[in-house]
C-alpha cells in the first residue's frame, strides 16, 4: 500500500512539474557582494571536506534530534541529506539553537552552511539572507484544546492566543490586538511551552504554522488539540518558504536550486513529504 501510495504522489509530481513552469531552477547572481578574489567559495570547501553542516532549532517536524533514536531526523533534515547526497557529500552535521536565533547564527557563524527548516521569505529576512527556491508551502493555523468553544477567527476576540517570538506569527498577533481581533496575546520561546500553556488553560488558542499544528493534531495517538478546519479560519499569510543561506554563498545556494529541482522532477521531494504527511496543499 504504502508503495502504492508513493507511485501516485511520484506520478502527480511528474505531471505537475515536468514542464518545469513553476518549478524552473532560478539562479542568483552574485552582485555587490565581494570581489571574485575576496569570496570564499563555500561549496568548494564543503565538497572538499565531504560534509554539509546544517543549523537546527529542533523544531518537530521539521528538523530535530529524535530522543528515542538520537538521529537527526524530520522532514527538512531528510530534504538536506538527500541534497547533500546528490552533492557528492558524505555526510551531514548538524549544529542547535532556538529559532529566535537562528537567522542571526546561521551569519555569523562561519561553520554553519544553512539552516535546516523551510521559513518564510519575508522582506525583513531577504535583507539579512540568501532563500533556496520554495521547497513546501505552509499557511497559518490556528489550534485549541478539544473542549473549545472556538469555532472561528470571531470566536477569539475576548481569546489569549500563544505565538513563538521571532515568527511571523508574533507581527501578525500583534496586528490583530491592535485591530480588536484578540484580547491579547503571550511569547513563548520554544513550541513545548506553548503546546503546555494551551493544555493547561494558560491560553485559549495557539497561532502557528499549518505543519506544526497538523503534526500535533494528525500524527499523535490521542491529541489534546484540534485544528480549525479551513471553513473556519481562512489563513492570513501567502508568502514563499524557503532554506536560508548567507548573503555571499551564492555557489552553494544555486547548487542546492539545481539539487531541490532534480527532487522536484524525478519525485524524491515528493515522497520524502509524503512519509512525513505533506501532500495536497503543502505542493508549491
Amino acid at each position: 500500500m504504502k508503495s502504492y501510495f508513493k507511485f501516485i504522489v511520484s506520478l502527480i509530481v511528474i505531471l505537475s512539474f515536468g514542464t518545469g513552469v513553476k518549478g524552473e531552477t532560478i539562479k542568483v547572481k552574485n552582485e555587490n557582494i565581494m570581489s571574485s578574489a575576496q569570496q570564499i567559495d563555500r561549496l568548494q570547501k564543503i565538497k572538499e571536506k565531504g560534509v554539509l553542516t546544517l543549523l537546527s532549532a529542533n523544531d518537530k517536524p521539521y528538523s530535530y534530534d529524535d530522543p528515542k533514536t538520537s538521529l537527526f531526523t524530520g522532514v527538512d533534515a531528510d530534504i538536506l541529506r538527500e541534497v547533500a547526497k546528490r552533492l557528492g557529500l558524505k555526510k551531514v552535521d548538524v549544529k542547535y539553537t532556538t529559532f529566535p536565533n537562528a537567522i542571526n547564527e546561521l551569519i555569523k557563524n562561519p561553520d554553519i552552511d544553512l539552516f535546516a527548516q523551510g521559513i518564510y521569505q519575508t522582506e525583513e529576512r531577504k535583507a539579512l539572507v540568501n532563500f533556496t527556491n520554495p521547497i513546501y508551502a505552509c499557511n497559518d493555523a490556528i489550534m485549541v484544546r478539544r473542549d473549545s468553544t472556538i469555532k472561528s477567527k470571531d470566536d477569539l476576540k475576548n481569546a489569549k492566543i500563544g505565538v513563538l517570538v521571532g515568527t511571523v506569527y508574533e507581527d501578525l498577533a500583534k496586528d490583530w490586538k491592535s485591530k480588536g481581533a484578540i484580547k491579547d496575546y503571550i511569547i513563548f520561546y520554544d513550541d513545548n511551552s506553548v503546546l503546555i500553556s494551551l493544555e493547561n488553560r494558560a491560553i485559549d488558542a495557539i497561532l502557528t504554522d499549518s505543519i506544526i499544528a497538523e503534526y500535533n493534531v494528525l500524527f499523535k495517538e490521542n491529541p489534546k488539540f484540534r485544528l480549525l478546519s479551513p471553513n473556519q479560519y481562512k489563513p492570513d499569510i501567502n508568502l514563499s518558504v524557503g532554506y536560508p543561506l548567507k548573503k555571499e554563498d551564492v555557489t552553494l545556494l544555486n547548487a542546492i536550486n539545481e539539487k531541490l529541482q532534480e527532487m522536484k522532477e524525478d519525485g524524491a521531494l515528493y515522497e520524502i513529504l509524503a512519509e512525513h504527511g505533506l501532500l495536497g496543499h503543502y505542493i508549491p
